[in-house]
């Protein structure tokens, strides 16, 4: 076979380390995980059917770890590659089999994972992802991890010299213009920073009495003998299912900073002229980069912890991302203090003291008005079929203090315009701060309701490929004026 569009070119396939099968297999279980939801329905009559239940028990741990086995090593034997001075080919499938060819000019983003199981062997992943719809990533798994970095250099050589504006390709080495290093103690902070749990308390909050009992019911079913009226006093009782609550909360604490520790151990960031890098991870070590003339949006994120710890965190949307609002695919720098985050935001050519702008009150009286109305419609209806006055003043009470968060929304909103910048602030609790550059814009319209009309304001709608951005109610002729130099700055090709 020959690759592409070069009929000269001859393909040597060769094979990766037979460590790859580890690879393939937990790529298997994570498919099978991710389509077990359209197994519900099944799932619901084997648990509800004795039969069927006792038989997926006995036999169905052995034939999952048969399949999966059976699938990494079929997968294994099947999967070959290829590279050469412009692309990389990749040669897979067991029932139907394909090849894959992808230019390096094509490439948007090139990541190399060390993985723990690869550690020992001197092993590495190398993915990629393409410029295009599909949005699916390659990946080159159980190749040296010398062959990896020195593939992932060539491709960004490969890429960098495709632009039109490309600067000179970074060689890995050099003394670095930029550099940020996240110690311990940093990455420990960022654990508590993203405790889903602390989080969820809130929210919990009213249910705190349900789930104080169904801990006792639990605490009764394995230590029966515990929390009895022989042992413990009414108070005492309180206390202790109180102390197992804090234990818990504290567990779940020391599990999320474990869990940032596995990822962002030994957080290293270089700039090397227009390329951001980073490397990090305890047991699989990811290297990841971008360009400058690659980034689709910034945002800074303040979450209500993070303000207590005076710490942020900054997220990079790329040109390839495909899962807009997870960072799975961005390029993550996970807690900041604000000297630093200065320093980021400067090398970002972010705007530093961003002149920001408030929107109109209307926007606060049209997000009051629409909970009202809403909560007007169900407390009426309830009303009329008889429900308790309790619950209705309960209804009124969240009714309001919903409101009240709106209006809260609206006074701590911000938006901006700024030399090849759109940004918008907002938050409640926490703060989030989205910059997208003029550069990356693909489309921008001018939105403007009757009620907007009305009031001589409009909304501009500004969108890119990783997400988009609306400054809301903000005079019709300003709003107008953004969007023809939006429009013009699109048109120039100016770069960050």
């Amino acid at each position: 076979m020959k690759p592409g569009n070069d009929p000269g070119e001859l393909v040597h396939w060769q094979r990766v380390s037979p460590v790859a099968v580890v690879f393939f297999a937990l790529h298997g279980l994570r498919r099978l995980i991710g389509a077990s939801a359209n197994l519900a329905p099944l799932l619901v009559v084997v648990v509800f059917n004795e039969t069927l239940r006792q038989l997926a028990i006995q036999y169905g741990p052995p034939a999952a770890l048969l399949l999966l086995t059976g699938g990494a090593l079929a997968w294994y034997l099947t999967f070959l590659y290829a590279v050469s001075d412009e692309r990389i080919l990749l040669r897979q499938g067991v029932v139907r089999r394909r090849t894959l060819s992808l230019d390096f000019q094509r490439v948007q983003q090139a990541d190399v994972q060390v993985p723990w199981y690869y550690r020992p062997f001197g092993l590495a992943v190398l993915s990629l992802d393409s410029a295009g719809a599909s949005g699916e990533t390659l990946h080159l798994s159980g190749i040296p991890a010398a062959r990896a970095e020195a593939l992932r250099e060539q491709i960004l050589i490969a890429r960098a010299q495709a632009g039109p504006a490309a600067a000179e390709a970074e060689e890995p080495g050099l003394n670095a213009d930029f550099s940020l290093s996240l110690p311990l103690c940093e990455v420990l902070r960022y654990g508590l920073m993203r405790n889903t749990l602390l989080v969820l308390l809130p929210v919990l909050a009213p249910f705190s009495e349900i789930l104080l009992r169904r801990l006792e019911e639990v605490i009764a079913v394995i230590a029966p003998n515990w929390l009895t009226a022989e042992t413990l006093a009414g108070g005492q009782r309180f206390l202790a299912v109180g102390g197992l609550l804090l234990g818990l909360v504290l567990l779940m604490a020391v599990v999320s900073m474990g869990l940032g520790l596995v990822r962002y151990h030994g957080y290293q960031l270089e700039r090397h002229g227009e390329q951001f890098r980073y490397r990090a991870g305890l047991m699989t070590v990811l290297t990841r980069s971008v360009r400058r003339q690659r980034i689709q949006m910034v945002t800074v994120r303040l979450s209500w912890m993070g303000r207590l710890m005076g710490r942020h965190s900054l997220m990079i949307s790329k040109a390839g991302d495909r899962q807009a609002g997870q960072d799975t695919e961005h390029f993550v720098v996970p807690v900041l203090h604000r000297c630093a985050l200065q320093n980021l935001m400067q090398e970002l050519h972010l705007p530093l003291q961003p002149d920001w702008q408030r929107p109109h009150a209307g926007a606060m009286l049209t997000g009051i008005g629409r909970w009202w109305a809403f909560g007007t419609l169900l407390i009426g209806s309830l009303m009329l079929q008889g429900a308790p006055v309790s619950v209705l003043l309960s209804l009124a009470a969240v009714t309001f203090v919903i409101s009240m968060l709106a209006a809260l929304g609206w006074w701590r909103l911000r938006l901006c315009r700024e030399a090849r910048w759109v940004g918008l602030r907002q938050g409640v609790l926490g703060r989030t701060v989205r910059w997208l550059p003029t550069a990356r814009v693909q489309s921008v319209s001018l939105l403007q309701p009757l009620w907007q009309r009305r009031l001589g304001l409009a909304s501009l709608d500004v969108r890119a490929a990783s997400g988009r951005i609306v400054l809301p109610w903000i005079p019709r002729r300003q709003a107008e004026r953004w969007r023809d130099e939006l429009l013009c700055e699109v048109a120039s090709g100016d770069i960050l």
